[in-house]
């Protein structure tokens, strides 16, 4: 089943201005009209910098290279927001240890990798011979752009909704910020609250110290 779909820029912006009181203001509503959506993009990267979101969780897999040692990351990786990173081989996941020491960099074994390094790419220890490895990449999505009207939000618009819509009434002394500031930290507890009995990034088919079990077997 799809994601419910978000909302643009445009429409929280709006959205924001009418619970202002600024809907049928005119050039007024025009002239906030940055103010408010630095406080949308704002109200985003403070919630995803802050929370874990399920949707934003990426898998990316692709075939070793013969004697490559350095690995793209995916076009919208948060490099900082790297989960794991295994290699495949023999129908299982070996989870990969990060850091390459010095030691390491001295002789180059035969075998699968076993270490990686983050870097402005991926390196791999030891560097594969073949392709018969798959390199599986487990991470979070990066924000992506909220620039436009039409730009859509990346995590769930209501919680940016409310986020950046408390701050506004707060930076225009409205006294009812607090309401929907309280509005937004129901919606967060009940976020959590799914995700408390569950390790949010952990795997679940763990069988071993290091592997994985891979889902096309038996």
């Amino acid at each position: 089943m799809a994601l419910p779909l978000r909302r643009t820029l445009g429409d929280i912006r709006a959205d924001i201005q009418v619970r202002l009181g600024f809907g049928q203001a005119g050039q007024s509503g025009v002239v906030n009209a940055p103010l408010i959506d630095s406080m949308i993009r704002s109200a985003q990267n403070q919630l995803y910098h802050q929370h874990e979101f399920l949707r934003l969780k990426k898998t990316e897999e692709q075939p070793t290279g013969a004697e490559q040692q350095f690995y793209d990351y995916p076009t919208d990786c948060d490099i900082e927001g790297i989960i794991e990173i295994s290699v495949k081989w023999g129908n299982r996941y070996h989870e990969l240890t990060e850091g390459i020491d010095l030691s390491d960099r001295g002789w180059n074994p035969a075998g699968p990798p076993q270490k990686y390094e983050r870097a402005e790419q991926i390196e791999l220890w030891p560097i594969p011979a073949s392709t018969e490895y798959t390199l599986r990449i487990e991470y979070i999505q990066t924000l992506e752009p909220l620039t436009d009207t039409h730009h859509r939000t990346t995590i769930d618009s209501e919680l940016v909704f409310l986020h950046a819509l408390s701050n506004a009434k707060a930076h225009y002394r409205q006294p009812d910020a607090q309401t929907y500031a309280s509005q937004l930290e129901a919606l967060l507890n009940k976020m959590r609250a799914k995700n408390r009995s569950r390790q949010v990034w952990g795997k679940t088919h763990r069988v071993g110290p290091y592997d994985y079990v891979d889902g096309s077997q038996d």
